[in-house]
């Protein structure tokens, strides 16, 4: 998706109403939105005695953290990827060694 495709869309996050553009299609800025709102919402009850910007900055914390955790499954899995198809390599080569026998 490249980026002069993006459009306009109006969203609103607890209460405050923000226009977006995304190149992603309504349906998935709608799926931000109300993720977006739930995870200020379970903030929210958590830390009762905190403002606005403060949940917000323990939202960002909270997904920043999700971030990190998924990007270094990421990372471990594309190691096991790898290793996986250095062992599939070797193995070809061995059967092929081995019909040539």
């Amino acid at each position: 998706v490249q980026e002069n495709d993006s459009k306009q869309y109006q969203i609103n996050i607890s209460g405050n109403r923000f226009s977006i553009s995304s190149p992603y299609g309504e349906e998935h800025v709608r799926e931000v939105e109300k993720f977006l709102g739930q995870q200020i919402q379970e903030v929210s009850e958590q830390t009762e005695e905190f403002g606005p910007s403060s949940i917000a900055l323990l939202v960002a914390l909270n997904l920043a953290d999700k971030l990190l955790t998924l990007q270094k499954k990421v990372t471990k899995l594309d190691g096991i990827e790898a290793d996986l198809q250095t062992l599939y390599y070797r193995l070809d080569k061995v059967l092929a060694e081995k019909k040539t026998d």
